[in-house]
């Protein structure tokens, strides 16, 4: 079996989303620094979760929009940009102006980066090219689904419907999509919180880093002895209606 470098120091890929900024704001709470981080940024392009609204309403506001998570006990600060934590904790940053994962200038500052291992937050439905893959770095991915069974798209949904609850597997990225090596896997129960996609996704992968980082820091890292192959079930984008009927099978009301 491969076992991976220590895992002592790590960098970090991220967009400006609600996932980067839950990773980010509960590393450092819980001491994991990043020696240094690649910020994909556009101006002109709005993520799902980060509308032309919500931006506006955002600059106006200077309070803190805490949101919480109490089934995995993690919160994040939505008003706090992935930028403005960087900057408030001294954060070794490159600012790249396109959200294109595999553009050149990527590929050339993630080669550059000083460390083995880079946990990555990008845009999402961005796929990893090769280029970027063979570039040395062990990118670090949570998927919010428990590998092998739930691979691809809205998981969590799909996990809901036919189990009731949910998980996250941390895995090593590579081509084939949702196949890397399993590091890491943790199951939990959905029973409150209302907003999947912006607050309980986000706060789901980062409750699973953070626990991964707990077991594994300062030791080589051993992946599960679970097969991921790409013959597992692959899931696409939920119907609203399936969505809707998850939410309400898990939920207590």
């Amino acid at each position: 079996m491969t076992f991976y470098p220590k895992l002592t120091k790590f960098s970090m890929l991220l967009a400006e989303n609600n996932r980067s900024k839950a990773y980010l704001q509960n590393l450092i709470k819980n001491k994991f620094i990043p020696e240094s981080v690649i910020l994909l940024y556009d101006n002109d392009i709005n993520l799902p979760e980060n509308t032309k609204f919500d931006i506006g309403i955002h600059k106006l506001q200077k309070l803190p929009l805490i949101r919480k998570c109490q089934e995995v006990a993690i919160e994040f600060n939505e008003r706090e940009t992935v930028k403005s934590t960087l900057d408030k904790y001294q954060i070794q940053t490159k600012i790249i102006r396109t959200l294109n994962i595999n553009s050149d200038e990527v590929v050339k500052s993630v080669q550059n980066l000083p460390t083995d291992y880079v946990v990555y937050s990008g845009p999402g439905g961005s796929l990893l090219r090769k280029d970027l893959l063979s570039t040395g770095k062990h990118f670090l991915h949570v998927h919010p689904g428990v590998l092998p069974n739930f691979k691809g798209s809205t998981t969590i949904y799909y996990s809901l419907l036919e189990k009731k609850s949910v998980g996250a597997s941390v895995i090593i990225l590579k081509q084939k999509i949702d196949c890397g090596p399993i590091l890491f896997i943790q199951k939990y129960k959905h029973e409150t919180t209302d907003d999947l996609d912006r607050v309980f996704d986000p706060c789901l992968r980062a409750r699973t880093l953070i626990n991964f980082f707990t077991v594994n820091v300062n030791k080589k890292i051993k992946p599960l002895q679970i097969e991921n192959t790409i013959e597992g079930r692959t899931y696409y984008i939920i119907h609203p209606l399936l969505k809707h009927l998850s939410i309400l099978k898990s939920t207590k009301i």
